[in-house]
């Protein structure tokens, strides 16, 4: 008894080590040893070295190697001249019971891999106060043994204090008897400084543990006491690891976060499967991404704003509103923003404009405020000096996604919708940087885009455009001024350790991403939509009974007329078919054409107002290449079974009935398009046809005709998604991506590296039409804004 209270007035660390360890609050990197099971707690990830050593000194052949992820790890007990492995695995069922972990491990010794064996493990833990693990080895060998451990954090009056007190008892049960328990407690009063200790009920030792964090790395020791309480022997570790553990080095306080929002803003990077390894095909920031690192940042009460330098990134219109928002609802926790530009396009100050306390350029920075315009090439001029015509084929004059190539102007149906798609985006911008910086601007602001851009920064100043005009290096002076903070810290670890023990139950909701042109076949998730792949993934998310409901979020401009309906099915079925699901839709930065076929049918459709959408519409095109091949007399010889069996063929003109067949074939697609609007929005046909005929409209302009149920983005997916599903629970997003093709590995080459920006609407209209493959029959929008 005294023994015990010694230890419970020592009191000590983490139980950290090291073969030995308390089965139920052991997390930390000893995971792989003492339970595998918590390895899917996700403490575990990271590389780790123990050492052993007596009074004599340390043993040169007596150490482990650990190497662990957060659901896979191996270890290395190198025991004189005998090697040990551990292959573990580990993973989190909260399908059927909340908190529950499940661990295996193989072990074997030396090369003889075969003639290992089995343990299991689970942990448990229901709430944050109690958790329980047991460990079954041996389960090959006739001596099955096994471990049971208890722990409690009896600190309940303090939630800041919860996890910093624990006290566990370790059970052995061998051969039909049970040992006396391992009693343990462990400490971190203060952070980073972790206490602990055992004492063996059994043998009557005591062990006593150290252990110092630095965030991401760790050292400490462990000491065995024999049971006259003298040293007799120890262990040492050294530990990295993939999340940051409370540190003993001071946290930084009142500080501004240098946050880098740069590149292009997508919606999923583009993944490709090879084998059994998916391979990301691009490092950009995903929008998720960026709005959940905002909602963490504003939790961090150490963190006192955010620093932007020169922040030029791509994104869509819908996609800056999501980030406006998520930027917006960070201030509300009294944080600041700041910008700092050398050089800012117009699309990224109206952004900016909309969110900062304050934005500086630099002296010779400058702001290229100018408005937003649509600068269509057309080629049907040069196309007829090579012998190439094109029958372009639509169901109205509306649907003008091929007028490109069969145009020498844009046509007055074309300058209608641009317009008309123009007047509200530009109002949006117009709105954005009059909520921001109205009060601080000298000219209404369309005057000032009018009288745009602004290559003197000192103008800009001056008209109230930005604060003010200064060097990189003078950002520290002004935050000092204006806000008493005086650093700017560079990198912050979002990785944290958790140190809560239970998790709040989460309802899981599939999210389906369709992005990119739509096609027939398999496609690449984030890059392009094949109807296999996409079908597939609804149809899993479907069939799935831990699923409660699918959101898809749709960014595309449409493309085959096949492939959208495949789609177009399945989303259906989720509504008509076996397992029903509430179907969501969350339109991104463009949702038109095929784009909004695949969304009609869906319980609800969301959309920002700045969202490209509509284009109800279909189009044929039939190149001929009849008077190029004369040109450069390439002569052919046709032989035929069937009137029109090489109706489609390149080298002779389309015949005036195989038109009529064609049209004849559009108009039926273009009358199934709008029968599946009309069904899916519960509206007469003769309104949905009065807002189809291929017109383009923005989300705004889509939910006051009844095409979209309400404007926002994946925030209102959620809240949508909980009363539709009737869930009482937080929402949890896993994704479905369907299965993928691994015959090639496609590299992402972006047009803009070498080819000239006046012609890349031809390189992306050609890299569109190589997906379509021989498909005629389009739905598809004419072009996709971008905002820079």
């Amino acid at each position: 008894m005294k023994k015990v209270l010694i230890l419970v007035i020592i009191s000590m660390f983490y139980y950290s080590l090291y073969g030995s360890g308390p089965i139920a609050a052991t997390d930390n990197f000893m995971a792989m040893k003492v339970n595998p099971a918590a390895m899917g707690f996700g403490n575990a990830g990271g590389v780790s070295f123990i050492g052993n050593y007596d009074k004599e000194g340390l043993f040169e052949d007596y150490y482990s190697l650990i190497i662990a992820g957060d659901n896979l790890g191996y270890v290395l007990d190198r025991v004189g001249d005998n090697n040990y492995h551990r292959l573990a695995i580990s993973s989190r069922n909260s399908v059927v019971i909340n908190n529950l972990y499940l661990g295996l491990a193989w072990d074997w010794k030396n090369k003889f891999i075969k003639q290992g064996d089995i343990s299991e493990s689970i942990l448990f833990r229901p709430v944050d106060h109690f958790s329980f693990g047991a460990v079954a080895h041996g389960f090959f060998d006739a001596n099955t043994t096994y471990d049971f451990g208890f722990a409690v954090r009896p600190v309940f009056f303090n939630s800041d204090l919860t996890d910093r007190f624990t006290l566990s008892a370790d059970i052995n049960y061998d051969r039909n008897d049970f040992s006396k328990p391992i009693l343990g407690v462990q400490t971190e009063l203060f952070d980073g400084i972790k206490l602990g200790g055992s004492y063996n009920l059994e043998d009557e030792t005591v062990g006593l543990n150290f252990g110092i964090s630095f965030g991401n790395f760790g050292i400490g020791t462990n000491m065995q006491l024999n049971v006259e309480n003298e040293f007799s022997q120890g262990q040492y570790y050294l530990s990295t690891s993939n999340k940051a553990f409370r540190t003993v080095i001071g946290k930084e306080k009142n500080y501004f976060l240098d946050y880098k929002l740069k590149g292009q803003i997508v919606e999923k990077n583009p993944v490709q499967k090879l084998g059994p390894f998916s391979i990301i095909m691009s490092k950009d920031k995903t929008l998720s991404e960026v709005i959940k690192e905002i909602k963490e940042l504003k939790k961090d009460e150490s963190i006192r704003g955010l620093v932007l330098k020169s922040g030029d990134f791509s994104a869509s219109l819908a996609q800056r509103t999501e980030l406006k928002k998520a930027f917006l609802d960070f201030k509300l926790s009294g944080k600041k923003i700041i910008f700092y530009y050398e050089g800012i396009s117009g699309a990224n100050y109206a952004f900016a404009a909309s969110i900062a306390d304050e934005i500086y350029l630099n002296p010779i920075g400058s702001i290229d405020l100018k408005g937003i315009s649509v600068n269509m090439p057309y080629f049907r001029d040069l196309l007829d000096t090579l012998g190439i015509d094109i029958v372009n084929l639509k169901s109205h004059d509306y649907k003008t996604a091929g007028n490109s190539i069969s145009e020498s102007h844009m046509t007055s149906a074309e300058r209608e919708t641009y317009e008309a798609l123009l007047d509200d985006l530009y109002s949006e911008i117009v709105t954005m940087i009059q909520e921001g910086r109205g009060s601080k601007l000298k000219k209404p602001v369309q005057v000032l885009i009018d009288e745009g851009p602004y290559w003197n920064a000192a103008r800009a100043k001056e008209l109230g455009l930005v604060d003010d005009v200064i060097y990189e290096d003078q950002i520290k002076d002004k935050i000092k001024a204006n806000y008493q903070s005086e650093k700017i810290v560079d990198n912050y670890d979002r990785n944290q350790a958790v140190t809560k023990w239970s998790k709040i139950k989460k309802d899981k909701i599939a999210i389906i991403y369709a992005i990119g042109t739509i096609h027939s076949g398999e496609g690449i998730p984030g890059k392009a939509i094949g109807s296999i792949t996409t079908a597939k993934a609804i149809k899993q998310a479907r069939e799935d009974k831990s699923i409660k409901g699918i959101i898809i979020r749709v960014d595309s401009g449409g493309g085959s007329a096949l492939a959208s309906d495949v789609i177009a099915r399945e989303v259906e079925l989720c509504k008509t078919g076996e397992n029903k699901k509430p179907i969501i839709i969350s339109m991104g930065g463009t949702a038109a054409s095929g784009g909004y076929y695949i969304a009609a049918k869906a319980d609800k459709i969301l959309a920002q107002p700045s969202t490209i959408t509509g284009s109800i519409g279909v189009i044929g095109i039939f190149p001929v290449f009849e008077r190029l091949y004369e040109k450069i007399h390439i002569n052919w010889d046709t032989v035929k079974r069937g009137k029109h069996a090489d109706l489609g063929s390149t080298h002779r003109q389309i015949t005036a009935e195989e038109k009529q067949i064609a049209e004849k074939s559009i108009q039926h697609f273009y009358d199934r398009f709008v029968s599946i609007v009309a069904n899916g929005r519960n509206l007469p046909k003769t309104k949905v046809h009065e807002i189809a005929q291929g017109r383009v409209w923005t989300g705004k302009q889509a939910f006051q005709r009844g095409l979209v149920d309400a404007l926002g983005g994946m925030d209102l997916a959620l809240v949508e998604m909980k009363k539709l599903a009737k869930l009482e629970n937080e929402i949890q997003l896993i994704e479905f991506e369907g299965d993928k093709t691994a015959n090639e590995l496609t590299v992402s080459l972006k047009a803009a590296s070498f080819v000239p920006e006046g012609l890349k609407t031809i390189w992306d209209t050609g890299a569109k039409m190589k997906k379509l493959g021989d498909e005629n029959y389009l739905m598809i929008l004419p072009v996709e804004l971008e905002f820079k």
